[in-house]
């Protein structure tokens, strides 16, 4: 079970990355989108088994202080997106008998792209020359995208939250 939630969170980063279209509105000009970004919640309707978990253990560890991953827009229309490695955490029971004890990993991978947003639609560019665009919300410090993003199949009307730092 840990491999899958280290594959979630490792998925959910690289796909923010490179996402597809989306149907969503309420974007902004390119000036409102700079800034650092950190992922706060996932909104998830209906959740069940392991995205619940997942879930779970996110508010966890952002509680803790954990930067999961961010997002830096600059003015000159680069963006790094740092994601943590969960690849290499493990988790242990808490020697009180309270649960697992998952920390925040150490290592941290940054990925570096360009970006441009018309309205709502934000294309990203990776360093391959592949683009890709994604449809976000966006009111004042708050940033949302759809979590199909992170995964098609069990995310269908969950959202991914983020905030200005």
């Amino acid at each position: 079970m840990k491999t899958r939630i280290a594959l979630l969170f490792l998925s959910a980063t690289l796909l923010l990355a490179c996402s597809s279209d989306n149907d969503d509105e309420n974007g902004g000009d390119d000036n409102s989108l700079i800034g650092t970004w950190s992922f706060t919640e996932l909104n998830v309707d209906d959740a069940d088994g392991e995205i619940k978990l997942a879930n779970e253990v996110i508010k966890v560890l952002i509680s803790q202080g954990c930067d999961i991953f961010t997002f830096e827009f600059k003015s000159d229309q680069t963006m790094e997106a740092a994601f943590r490695d969960f690849t290499e955490t493990g988790t242990d029971v808490n020697s009180e008998g309270t649960g697992l004890l998952i920390e925040c990993p150490e290592n941290a991978e940054i990925i570096s792209s360009t970006w441009s947003l018309e309205g709502d639609q934000l294309t990203i560019v990776d360093s391959d020359g592949m683009n890709d665009t994604v449809t976000i919300q966006l009111n004042g410090d708050t940033l949302t995208v759809s979590a199909e993003i992170i995964d098609e199949d069990n995310l269908e009307g969950a959202e991914a939250v983020f905030k200005r730092d």
